[in-house]
């Protein structure tokens, strides 16, 4: 092919280069530049940072746009079942390059060597800009520039419609206008590609006004359900590749046991199988596997561990960390609304609440099983299938594993069974260990986790506990509040078979850290009552309990989980703010609304008490009562701010006192994040959100004793069932004059917590402070 001209075009800070060729074909195609701290000076293009990677200087990246007028568009976010990546993305980038929502045939999402940005499955929206949205303006930046050149007229006498250019009667679709010719637009980036964040795509390209979008606000259906319902989507589960042997691990007995000796496969039973040990960790490999289960459970038997014990047991958690927990090491956080001073407000209190609020640990608990499939192969380049939040994190992960440079990773991702937050710093449990398997026999190597290990070796939502002090002066207002929160350290990305097999791995969470993997408690919940005059929050963190005491460095490891932090925050504030209202004989919706500022918050507390037909009184309700076998009700609220997002939830409840079961028979919910982009796909989030929520609120506690969890099952840790989800109603408001979309997937599951604990207080006067409300706590409770 002959080149007939190449000229290089400043488009908006990013680079468009052009390439006029003899024969037809040719596309635009979006890439990026990696740049530091010369940032949009010169726009310099740079080499990609690893192979198996897109290289920024290649027409492979973000967005393609072909001569028969469809689009392709990349993405490094996995989808994990919320379906913003198959929606939402498609809508967004539809309004910014001005193309039909159908034009946008194919998304490719997650895999490291196909998609550009790293970083993981949360924040979809990006705050209002996901890389994705400056792509795509970038993109039509640089059509316009193309089109005005072909017309020969300024580019403010273009129109764009239905990926057409318009001047005057003229016209020209985007696919003729790339027709013949290679575009490379080179996007100014900046970033690590495998850290949990990723890489994010900087400068200021003009955007779409709100006023102009025909796309974004409109119910479009999520292309990846009916792919998953016809199965037409690989699971996770399903790969397969040549020569794939199937693997079971055998872990240490405790979170702190160091192996003694491994135990023998019995080759009469078992001919086909063989055991594979690295440090402390044992696997089990057999060419089908039904074999490697049975040979795994007969090496189990035989293998001896050293005992261990340094855990204080669920009993005595709280007390663990009141007593022997050390909070000193941390530096303590300070909320930045901090304002007034809250000692005198409290000694001139008129009422005064002073209460401790209890959050126990949580598990992830994914209903498929943990599992990923390895391949490392002879020339040390390494394919990984799974199911996984941040592959690019992952990846980086692997490589530090193994001693060499993400270079030589590739992960590949594949529809699974969700577990919000797992992997968000790369790894979820299995992906590691089936990569040490499979290096050690030069085979592809499937390796899956059953139920009760995966309960015990993977990480959980962190346990808490709050102080919380307020003061009620005689208007019934709120004089003064002060919260102290205590959690131990939140995001253990360390991939376990590493830790336990002895090889590198990223540091465990420390108070010194240059990641979010530190024990310090950042307050994560940002205050909502704005009229509150004297206020202070503040945050303590600790070192995950057992970490230092386990010769394996384990002990029990924690990872945020849908919400992080901000729901071990937001529960305690909620119940206490009800708690207040109900010491000021108020109704806890107006109670709120009267403590408020922010015009929105007033919208969703309105909305749900619409919603939900609440009854606007104090609580708890006149006929309240804690004893007998009748189902009693009561019903409570509960406020978040989250990712630019504004959410009120109403649960209403019904409680037998004598049995402490509690049913959540109406839940109700209002939720302003700005600009609806997809009013059905956001419902959907909701209530998938709603249902965890009332899950963990009910049934969700990861219980543990001196030595490891003890949850092994979904007997001992149960989760709701599909008879027990209630009516949920969701009450969308549209609000686009914010003029950006906030995060929809995450808070929805934080707020059902305080407003059942709320409601419970409602229907039998009496207030349990401590998550989960099980039936046996609640039933102790009342009958105290």
């Amino acid at each position: 092919m002959a080149i007939t001209s190449e000229r290089p075009v400043n488009v908006c800070g990013a680079t468009l280069s052009r390439r006029q060729f003899v024969k037809a074909g040719g596309a635009l195609v979006v890439g990026v530049s990696l740049v530091g701290a010369e940032l949009l000076k010169s726009n310099p293009v740079k080499a990609a940072a690893f192979k198996n990677s897109l290289d920024p200087t290649l027409p492979t990246s973000w967005i393609e746009i072909h001569p028969d007028n469809t689009v392709l568009i990349r993405t490094g976010k996995s989808d994990f079942g919320q379906g913003t990546t198959f929606t939402a993305y498609r809508q967004i980038v539809a309004d910014e390059l001005s193309v039909p929502f159908e034009a946008i045939t194919t998304v490719v999402a997650g895999d490291t060597d196909r998609t550009p940005d790293g970083s993981g499955a949360f924040d979809f929206l990006g705050r209002g800009t996901p890389n994705i949205r400056k792509a795509a303006a970038y993109t039509y930046q640089a059509l316009l520039d193309l089109a005005s050149e072909r017309f020969g007229v300024p580019k403010d006498k273009l129109s764009a419609k239905d990926g057409v250019f318009w001047a005057g009667s003229l016209s020209i679709p985007y696919g003729d206008l790339v027709k013949d010719q290679q575009l490379k637009l080179t996007i100014p980036v900046s970033g690590d590609l495998t850290s949990i964040f990723g890489l994010r795509v900087e400068g200021n390209p003009p955007m779409k006004p709100v006023s102009e979008y025909t796309v974004i606000g409109k119910s479009l259906p999520n292309s990846i359900i009916t792919s998953k319902v016809t199965a037409k989507e690989i699971w996770a589960t399903d790969v397969r590749l040549p020569g794939m042997l199937h693997a079971r691990m055998v872990h240490p007995k405790t979170l702190g046991s160091t192996l003694v000796s491994a135990g023998e496969v019995d080759k009469t039973k078992f001919p086909n199988s063989q055991v594979i040990v690295k440090g402390n960790l044992v696997g089990v490999v057999a060419p089908t596997e039904w074999e490697a289960i049975q040979a795994s459970q007969q090496v189990a038997a035989a293998t001896k561990w050293t005992e261990w014990k340094g855990l204080p047991g669920s009993a005595k958690l709280y007390e663990y960390f009141r007593k022997e927990a050390d909070w000193t090491k941390a530096p303590v956080t300070k909320s930045g609304a901090t304002a007034g001073d809250v000692g005198p407000a409290l000694a001139s209190a008129h009422k005064k609440l002073s209460a401790t609020y209890q959050f126990s640990y949580m598990k992830h608990a994914p209903i498929g099983p943990t599992m990923a499939v390895a391949d490392v192969k002879p020339d040390g380049t390494v394919h990984i299938h799974t199911h996984n939040q941040n592959p690019q994190a992952l990846r980086g992960e692997i490589a530090m594993m193994l001693g060499t440079t993400p270079d030589h990773v590739i992960v590949h991702t594949h529809p699974g069974a969700g577990h919000y937050g797992r992997s968000n710093g790369g790894n979820a449990g299995a992906e590691d260990e089936a990569v040490i398997l499979s290096q050690a026999l030069g085979k592809p190597v499937r390796v899956q986790w059953m139920r009760g290990e995966d309960l015990q070796w993977s990480t959980q939502s962190s346990a808490a506990f709050a102080d919380v002090e307020l003061a009620i002066d005689q208007k019934g207002k709120i004089a003064g509040y002060q919260i102290d929160h205590y959690m131990p350290a939140m995001q253990d990305d360390r991939p376990i078979g590493a830790v336990i097999a002895g090889l590198p791995t990223m540091p465990a969470p420390e108070v010194e850290s240059k990641s979010v993997t530190s024990t310090v408690n950042g307050l994560s919940d940002p205050w909502v009552y704005g009229t509150v005059p004297n206020l202070i929050e503040r945050g303590h963190g600790t070192f995950q309990i057992g970490q230092k005491a386990s010769p394996l460095a384990v002990g029990i490891r924690d990872h945020s989980m849908r919400t992080p932090g901000q729901f071990q925050q937001n529960y305690p504030r909620e119940l206490a703010i009800s708690e207040a209202a109900a010491l000021a004989s108020a109704d806890a919706i107006q109670f709120r609304i009267e403590h408020a500022k922010e015009e929105r918050v007033v919208g969703v507390l309105n909305a749900v008490r619409h919603a939900s037909a609440w009854d606007t009184r104090p609580s708890p309700r006149r006929d309240a009562v804690s004893t007998g076998s009748k189902p009693v009700r009561g019903r409570g609220v509960s406020l978040m701010f989250r990712s630019g997002t504004y959410w009120a939830c109403v649960c209403q409840i019904a409680v037998i006192p004598s049995t402490g079961v509690i049913v959540v028979e109406n839940y109700a919910i209002a939720v302003d994040p700005g600009i609806v982009v997809n009013p059905m796909q956001l419902k959907r989030q909701v209530e998938g959100g709603a249902v965890m929520g009332i899950s963990q609120a009910l049934l969700e506690e990861a219980m543990f004793d001196e030595s490891g969890i003890t949850s092994r099952d979904w007997n001992t840790y149960p989760i709701l069932k599909m008879a027990d989800i209630p009516e949920i109603k969701v009450v969308l408001l549209n609000n686009p004059k914010i003029g950006s979309y906030g995060g929809g997937s995450e808070a929805a599951n934080a707020l059902a917590a305080p407003a059942i604990a709320a409601a419970l207080h409602d229907a039998t006067g009496k207030i349990i402070r401590r998550l989960p409300l099980k039936r046996a706590y609640v039933q102790a409770l009342l009958k105290a």
